[in-house]
């Protein structure tokens, strides 16, 4: 049995309870089968803690997290052939989701939120509520071991504007819509966010796993799909992953761009090729572009930027409650 994005594992009664069950004050009582163990319950205030230590963060890993991701951290624990995506594989030192640039580690609190909240759409479970505070702190120093690369210095966090109040509204879906268009979005993801792009269809990840666009419709993202999620995510890209860092100046073409209608042909039709190419004609040219200030420059490109992330927020669709009901899965329930 081979386990996919959107399904549930054949994980043992107790996992399902626990994941189908809100986090509480305190999760005692909650008993994992297949060797996990819980930790002692949610920190409705974080104490005062000593500082994280390796040394106590591997047992509670080896109790909770080497069932998938191994005892070893290179993802390939005992339910991990079962399942799509794979757990990641920490020695790697490659992170999906993080605040920092391409390429580089994420920050010990890029962690502690992937563990805390776990992944949407995979069995990574949030982990708030089960584990304290301080044995997911201590589970982060563990984790860190598995790769010599956490021994040089902490990259610096990127820095992400908040999202314009307009960020939503129509017009700024519209042009997100000729952004997707322009910047070839639809080549993986496809013209109506499907991820049924011709070009995703060959796509393996860093560890030579075959991986798909993600359908941009599924309202489970793993990073989150709030703005301020999705903008993160175009700044960072995935490590590990065919999906690329889109810094700002990607987003400065210039309204004299060419728009060849036989590339555009596999995801929209010619009536959607020439609204694109009015909404470039309105646009200003390169050479204006090149002569803009810095300033000028950054508010031209945080606007697409943001257009970009209201179109993709609008592809979302809430599953029905009979998705819901019958595929069993509770990551689908909002």
């Amino acid at each position: 049995m081979k386990v996919t994005m959107g399904e549930a594992v054949a994980f043992p009664e107790s996992i399902h309870a626990y994941r189908a069950v809100p986090a509480r004050k305190s999760a005692a009582g909650i008993m994992f089968a297949c060797g996990l163990a819980l930790g002692s319950g949610a920190d409705a205030v974080r104490p005062v803690t000593p500082p994280p230590s390796a040394e106590r963060g591997q047992m509670a890993y080896q109790k909770s997290c080497a069932v998938c991701h191994g005892y070893g951290g290179d993802g390939k624990g005992a339910f991990a052939p079962n399942l799509s995506p794979k757990p990641r594989d920490f020695t790697s030192g490659m992170y999906k989701f993080r605040t920092t640039g391409s390429g580089e580690l994420p920050t010990d609190a890029d962690l502690m939120r992937s563990i805390e909240d776990g992944i949407h759409g995979t069995q990574m479970p949030a982990w708030k509520g089960v584990l304290s505070y301080q044995e997911r702190a201590d589970v982060i120093a563990y984790i860190k071991t598995f790769s010599a690369d956490f021994r040089t210095p902490p990259p610096p966090t990127l820095a992400f504007p908040p999202p314009p109040a307009a960020v939503a509204d129509d017009k700024e879906v519209a042009e997100g819509r000729m952004v997707y268009m322009l910047m070839e979005c639809w080549a993986c993801h496809g013209g109506k966010g499907k991820g049924d792009g011709k070009s995703g269809r060959t796509l393996k990840d860093d560890w030579g796993y075959k991986i798909l666009p993600w359908d941009l419709t599924n309202q489970a993202y793993k990073g989150g799909n709030d703005p301020q999620s999705l903008y993160r995510t175009f700044s960072t890209g995935l490590n590990g992953t065919p999906m690329p860092a889109y810094a700002l100046d990607g987003f400065l073409v210039g309204g004299d761009a060419a728009v060849d209608p036989a590339k555009y042909q596999e995801a929209y039709g010619p009536a959607e090729v020439e609204t694109l190419k009015a909404w470039l004609r309105a646009q200003p040219t390169d050479g204006q572009i090149q002569r803009m200030d810095a300033e000028r420059k950054s508010e031209l490109g945080e606007r697409r930027k943001w257009a970009l992330v209201a179109y993709i927020r609008s592809l979302v669709r809430t599953p029905n409650f009979f998705v819901r009901m019958f595929t069993g899965n509770p990551e689908l329930t909002p």
